[in-house]
């Protein structure tokens, strides 16, 4: 993805850690709302989550990744997240980003 998709992810990612209830169905949700408006179903929820555990933990071990992650774009990341945790939403919302439900609704 260029560089404009990660910031436009990265921005999203941090509405919603800030407004979306601080669990990680809701923040799915939030995501789902915002970019299909819709929730994700029962099936979805299960992918999302495997997805999020998976890039948390590569986050988790590979912290100066994040920290590069978060530096695309012109715009600053938020200071007061977590760069592990905003890293890894940021890519899970780049992926929904990628959707085709997402790109042709």
């Amino acid at each position: 993805n260029d560089e404009q998709y990660i910031e436009a992810a990265r921005n999203l990612a941090q509405r919603m850690l800030k407004e979306a209830q601080p669990n990680a169905v809701a923040r799915m949700n939030y995501l789902g709302m915002t970019l299909l408006a819709r929730p994700f179903r029962t099936q979805e929820i299960a992918i999302l989550s495997k997805s999020l555990k998976d890039i948390a933990g590569f986050y988790k071990s590979h912290e100066k990744e994040a920290k590069s992650l978060l530096m695309v774009g012109e715009s600053k990341p938020d200071a007061s997240l977590a760069p592990e945790s905003l890293a890894t939403w940021t890519m899970l919302t780049n992926q929904l980003m990628n959707l085709d439900e997402v790109l042709n609704k």
